[in-house]
């Protein structure tokens, strides 16, 4: 999966914050605790190219935290360290990716029923197949 990259990649680039598998850092599901994590989903992508072996995925970095900054600081260094991210295997060497690009800048969602910041930022790749 290509969030299974990036995912890997964020948990070795990341300074804000230590990501940690499993422990703050979750991948297409997030749990209600702890208060403070990033989460990636999946979020599809647009219509692979019919002529040139290339597909389009794309995902969302979901931030939550007690702190509106330190969301917002999270927020901002993901969307730094992937937008525009050109030619690259990040990790495992399994995805070229052509190109990894923020679809705009991140975006406070407000505060979840436990007065959590939310923050979101959304990228589409373009991979080769």
């Amino acid at each position: 999966m290509i969030i299974d990259d990036v995912y890997t990649y964020l948990t070795e680039n990341i300074d804000t914050v230590e990501l940690v598998e499993g422990t703050n850092f979750f991948k297409g599901f997030l749990p209600d605790s702890p208060a403070n994590a990033v989460c990636i989903f999946d979020t599809g992508g647009a219509e692979p190219d019919a002529d040139i072996p290339v597909s389009q995925p794309t995902f969302q970095v979901f931030i939550r935290h007690k702190s509106y900054e330190t969301a917002h600081d999270i927020a901002g260094e993901i969307y730094t360290e992937l937008n525009r991210l050109r030619n690259v295997e990040l990790v495992t060497g399994e995805n070229y990716f052509y190109f990894i690009r923020a679809m705009g800048l991140p975006g406070h969602l407000g505060r979840d029923k436990q007065g959590r910041d939310e923050f979101s930022v959304n990228f589409v790749g373009r991979i080769r197949e």
